[in-house]
């Protein structure tokens, strides 16, 4: 199997090079430690998978990710990150895995073998691949954003990452996240039009949920469901209107 590295840091991808060179089945042709560069001469090369780091200026790997499926589909694809998120680990597809840096040996060779076994030649995966690439996009914009949020006269200024919803009652909105229970000064409207590229989604016409926490999608009386979250016990009524979308993003058939 033929492969192409890409990480900005030179000692990461030397290490990640040495590595996969051990492995008798693997041949590195290429090696970049800049995006732009790897995405000017990708399409002159003949591969079959690309290892590539997520967190890289001007282009992150995520969007290189896209760039390479979009061109070919059939190519697989390994993220060697930083990320211990589950966002990350979402990727539970045959075309495509997740390295944890600082790599472990024993944790690459068994990505290898999922590559040598897995059969990424279904042009059927890509959409779906590209809506995963697409939704962990979101997260990880959740990690370096923050929203101010207020109690009494006290502004917190709250990572997006450890929202669980907004709530709308009694004309006021509400924050519940990890460190407790916040006001707002937005409307959920409004929040709506500006979290919607950071993977929030309004369920029901008083909350907005954080995607990233939904454990499980539960169906009630008259077509309705519920939404459980990871991190609290609150139970988030979904309004008919909304399942089919929100199904989609979640990935339900």
């Amino acid at each position: 199997m033929k492969v192409i590295l890409l990480d900005d840091e030179q000692t990461a991808l030397d290490e990640l090079g040495y590595l996969l060179k051990k492995h008798k089945t693997i041949q590195v042709v290429a090696s970049y430690n800049h995006p732009v560069k790897a995405l000017e001469e990708f399409k002159t090369i003949k591969f079959d998978a690309a290892f590539l780091d997520i967190d890289m200026p001007v282009i992150n790997g995520l969007n290189v990710a896209k760039e390479l499926i979009e061109y070919n589909s059939n190519i697989g694809i390994v993220f060697v990150t930083a990320h211990n998120d589950y966002a990350v680990k979402a990727f539970d597809i045959n075309a495509i895995d997740y390295v944890l840096k600082p790599i472990e040996k024993e944790r690459l060779d068994k990505t290898v073998e999922r590559l040598l076994k897995s059969d990424v030649k279904n042009n059927s995966l890509k959409n779906v691949i590209l809506d995963k690439l697409n939704r962990i996009d979101k997260y990880i914009k959740q990690d370096a954003e923050r929203i101010a949020a207020y109690d009494d006269e006290v502004i917190s200024l709250l990572k997006m990452s450890e929202i669980f919803f907004f709530e709308a009652e009694l004309g006021k909105t509400f924050i519940t996240c990890s460190s407790g229970k916040f006001k707002m000064k937005e409307t959920l409207d409004t929040l709506q039009s500006k979290l919607e590229n950071f993977g929030f989604f309004r369920c029901h016409r008083s909350y907005l949920i954080n995607l990233r926490y939904v454990s499980k999608l539960s169906p009630m009386f008259n077509n309705n469901y519920i939404i459980k979250q990871e991190g609290h016990s609150f139970d988030i009524p979904v309004s008919r209107n909304n399942i089919k979308e929100l199904k989609k993003l979640l990935g339900i058939d």
